[in-house]
This record gives C-alpha cells, sequence and structure tokens, in this order.
C-alpha cells in the first residue's frame, strides 16, 4: 500500500496508461536542482490505527491532518490526527469495508472515499462536527472525492455506468453532484481545487488513451497542461496563485516533478539521483514551495521526501544514514510537511516534518 508519490493518483488509475508514446512537441524547461543551506527539520512519528501501514496526505492551517491508516484487523481506514487527540478513526458509510480520506480544507471538513465489499468505492465528505456524507455518483457504481476548498466545492471524478468511463466532477451542498465533462471525448478527474474554484487533474488523450495533466475552469472547461517530453502528465496540486504541481514521464524515463504556471508551462524539477532518477511533486503551499519524493545520488532506487524552492531548488528533508524510505505528500503555509515512511521494524507509519530553522 506504499509509495504514493511516483503513483500519487493511483487511486484514480482508471485512467488507461500504455505505453508512453512521444508527444509531437516537448513542453518543459529544466529547473536547477541544488542543495542549498537551507532548514532543518525535525521528524514526528504519528503512528498508526493500530495496523503497519498509515501514510498523512494533507495537512490544513491549523495542522490538522488526513490520510489513513490500517487497523489490527487489516482494515484501511482514514484519520484525522490532530497535536491535541493524536490519530482518530473517522470511520466510514454503513456496510463499507473501509475508507481513504485524501483531502481537507481548512474549516476541517475531509473529503475521501469509503471502500465497498463489491470493490467499488464512493465518494464521500466528513464534515468538521463528525457527520460522514454519501455524495453520490455520476451514474455509475464508484465514486471518489479528493479535494475541498474552503467554500465547500468538491472535486473528484466517478463512473458514468458499470464498465464504463470515467468523468470528473464537482460537488456543492446547493447543487448536488454535477458532471464537469469530458478531455477531447475522453475519461478526466480532478484531484485538486483552490479558492478561485480553478481545478487541475487528469484526462486522456485522445491518441491512446494516455493521460495528460489538465486545468479545469467551470467558463472555460480543460486546458492541456502538456508533458515533459512523454506522456503520461498528471497534476497532484494547485495553489491560490495557481501554481501546479505532479509529474510526468520525460523523453527517457518516468517520471519527474513537475511545476506549472500560465507564464512558465511546465518546468522540470529535476531528481537527486541527476537527469535518469525518479521524482514526483505531490504538495504545494501558497509560497510556492513544492514537497513529494526523489531518488537519491546516495540511494538511486529508493524514494525520499524533498522539498523545493525557487530561491533553494530540490533538496532531501532528511539527510544521512539514518532516514529511511519517505515521501512527502502535504505542506501548509506554516511549512509543516506530513507523508509517510518507513520505520526502523520496517513498517509504514504517517510523518510529520516540523520546520526548525537553519
Amino acid at each position: 500500500m506504499k509509495r504514493f508519490a511516483l503513483s500519487v493518483v493511483t487511486a484514480v488509475s482508471v485512467i488507461a496508461c500504455d505505453e508512453p508514446t512521444r508527444p509531437p512537441a516537448s513542453s518543459g524547461v529544466k529547473a536547477d536542482v541544488a542543495v542549498a543551506p537551507s532548514t532543518h527539520y525535525t521528524v514526528t512519528d504519528l503512528g498508526s490505527l493500530g495496523g503497519s501501514f498509515a501514510a498523512a496526505v494533507r495537512i490544513n492551517a491549523a495542522g490538522e491532518v488526513v490520510g489513513a491508516s490500517t487497523t489490527p484487523t487489516g482494515e484501511q481506514h482514514a484519520f484525522r490526527w490532530t497535536a491535541r487527540t493524536g490519530l482518530v478513526d473517522l470511520g466510514s458509510l454503513s456496510g463499507a469495508i473501509g475508507s481513504f480520506a485524501w483531502g481537507m480544507n481548512n474549516q476541517g471538513d475531509v473529503v475521501g472515499e469509503a471502500d465497498l465489499p463489491s470493490g467499488d468505492t464512493r465518494a464521500v465528505l466528513w464534515t468538521a462536527d463528525g457527520a460522514i456524507r454519501d455524495l453520490g455518483t455520476l451514474g455509475g457504481p464508484s465514486a471518489l472525492a479528493f479535494a475541498i476548498d474552503d467554500g465547500g466545492e468538491v472535486v473528484g471524478f466517478s463512473t458514468l455506468d458499470a464498465g464504463g468511463p470515467t468523468h470528473a466532477f464537482v460537488w456543492t451542498a446547493q447543487g448536488g453532484i454535477l458532471d464537469a465533462g469530458a478531455f477531447n471525448g475522453t475519461s478526466t478527474r480532478l484531484r485538486t481545487i483552490n479558492d478561485a474554484r480553478t481545478a487541475a487533474g487528469s484526462g486522456n488523450v485522445a491518441s491512446g488513451g494516455h493521460a495528460h495533466a489538465v486545468l479545469w475552469r467551470a467558463a472555460t472547461g480543460f486546458q492541456d497542461l502538456g508533458t515533459l517530453g512523454n506522456d503520461p502528465s498528471f497534476a497532484a496540486t494547485i495553489n491560490d496563485a495557481g501554481v501546479v504541481v505532479g509529474f510526468s514521464a520525460t523523453a527517457d524515463i518516468c517520471c519527474h516533478a513537475f511545476r506549472w504556471t500560465q507564464a512558465t508551462g511546465m518546468v522540470d524539477l529535476g531528481a537527486l539521483s541527476g537527469p535518469d532518477g525518479n521524482s514526483s511533486a505531490a504538495g504545494l503551499d501558497g509560497h510556492g514551495d513544492v514537497v513529494g519524493a526523489t531518488t537519491t545520488q546516495a540511494d538511486p532506487t529508493n524514494l525520499h521526501a524533498f522539498i523545493w524552492s525557487e530561491s533553494g531548488g530540490m533538496r532531501q528533508l532528511v539527510e544521512g544514514a539514518g532516514e529511511f524510505d519517505s515521501e512527502a505528500l502535504g505542506i501548509n503555509e506554516a511549512g509543516l510537511i506530513v507523508g509517510d515512511g518507513d520505520t526502523p521494524d520496517g513498517r509504514d507509519h504517517a510523518l510529520l516534518w516540523k520546520p526548525v530553522g537553519p
């Protein structure tokens, strides 16, 4: 169940991703990758709900964390963590066998999925007061909710019918679940939304069914953000300034983290093990700092959590022989970072990185 970073949209992998094919033109300029003097971090193990796996996916401005963990019986349950309460099991829909929390807003509302015995999933909303709500589907048996903005607007994706295509959806308390439409007549899904109601995710391109990162606005629909030289590409997070991060195949490998803006297009953030290494961006704050996972010179095989900034480039969050495989998945405005990583006894736990100064 571990290692989200290079497949940050694994849960949305109803997209067909066959053998990559080269797009008509490469989009992407290599960003500087540098290890610069910067903030140091302490790492806190947030534990689990009794099982051997836990991952923290998002953190809001108040420092509340959401994600999922296995229980002693092996079920996977959504959790909320605060410094006061520790990990709290959010439960699931009646009759469901598990759940996963994928997103949260600054009001403490949480969205994610409830896992059904049939193998289907339902998009759910846990309100700050503890209630859980099924957001419905677009007609098919499955839906997942991935993000919620501070106005309560939810984005995700749903099947349209049994065995059919998937479409991104937008849900509001007033309007319910609404189809965000197709991209080039094919499947779409939205993973992130900002408070300007601009969302991002992925959509299949018409040729070959490969996925491209996309931007979505209600007034204009989907915009193709391109790739770093090869299919596929996926958008993971957007901030209120409209900056998008995610990952894409390059002309040679899969995959590298990218940062996209309207002015620059898709920029390759590289990897700490060099151009042949792998990396993925999963989290982004309002300052434009990016977090994710990368292979390193010391360990070109496994993933390690990184932070990237315009001034400092990419650097490993924790360096040294005592650092185990890890990935950073979310960051808030105070610089607190969440993700998951291996423990010395071989388990995979939710982690919180806290900046402590140079």
